[in-house]
Order: structure tokens, then C-alpha cells, then sequence
């Protein structure tokens, strides 16, 4: 029971900490998510304007869509790397693996649901609608689930 409390406790000091420093770091990943939707964006055939002085805005078709607050929005990187870097008995190597692993799913999932916002409110797409539901949605379980499918043998106690 002593090493719960003591991985909670770790836990909520490190997304503390961490979600402090994300506050600015995240201005700078949202303009990285910016550019990288920009070009996925494109592979769909939006062709976008994006503009970066402060928020990032794309504009389309003479609409403007834009990105104001989202890095606070897609701080559930912060969670993640809490609950990695929280989790005992980790070997490094392993631990920074887990993270870079869980940070790109993420970057890339935050891609996805930037640019589903796109053929939704433009062509009216239906399934896009359903991945920017799914996205709204799963958004806050998705740093746990990762977690525990990347530290699965240390959670469960047969980790080597």
C-alpha cells in the first residue's frame, strides 16, 4: 500500500511540476502541431494559409480556424510523461522509450483531430465528425491507457 500512496504522491507532484513548465513549452509544441498539420493538410487537399504571429490560424477559403488556447488544450502529454516517469522500477533505457513512443502517438493523435476539423465543418463529412467526437472524447483517457500498455509489466508486477 506504501508504494501506491508513494507512486500517487510522485504522480501528482511531477504533473504539477510538469504542467507548469508546459504552460510555455506548449506555445512552442503548438506551433510544431501547426506546421505538421499544415502538411497533412495539404497530402488532403486543403490548401491553407497559416498565419503564426501569436495563436496559429489557418486560414481557409477566406475562413479562419483557429488554434487560440489549444496547447492547453493538448497538455495531456503532461499525465503521460507524469505517470512514465512515476512509475518505479523502469529500467532508462526502457523509460525513455516509453516516452518517446507515448509523446509521438500523442503528437500524432492532436494532428488528427486538428485536421478532422477540417473535411467536418468543409465537405460535412460524417466520419470525420465521428474521429473529432472520438477525439473530444477519449482525449483525457487516452495518457492512462498509454501508459498502462507501455508500463504493463511493471503495473501488473511481472515486469523483468
Amino acid at each position: 500500500m506504501k508504494g501506491k500512496i508513494n507512486f500517487l504522491v510522485k504522480f501528482l507532484i511531477l504533473t504539477l511540476v510538469l504542467f507548469l513548465i508546459w504552460i510555455p513549452v506548449g506555445k512552442a509544441y503548438l506551433l510544431l502541431l501547426a506546421w505538421a498539420s499544415k502538411a497533412v493538410l495539404w497530402v488532403m487537399g486543403y490548401q491553407v494559409t497559416l498565419i503564426t504571429d501569436g495563436s496559429p490560424i489557418f486560414i481557409y477559403h477566406g475562413a479562419a480556424v483557429g488554434m487560440k488556447d489549444a496547447h492547453l488544450a493538448n497538455f495531456n502529454i503532461v499525465p503521460l510523461v507524469a505517470l512514465i516517469l512515476a512509475t518505479p522500477r523502469i529500467e532508462p533505457v526502457r523509460r525513455v522509450k516509453m516516452l518517446v513512443i507515448g509523446m509521438f502517438l500523442l503528437f500524432a493523435m492532436h494532428i488528427i483531430d486538428f485536421v478532422s476539423h477540417f473535411p467536418m465543418y468543409f465537405s460535412g463529412s460524417g466520419i470525420a465528425e465521428i474521429v473529432v467526437i472520438f477525439m473530444a472524447v477519449g482525449e483525457v483517457a487516452v495518457p492512462f491507457v498509454l501508459w498502462f500498455v507501455l508500463a504493463h509489466k511493471e503495473i501488473l508486477g511481472n515486469g523483468q
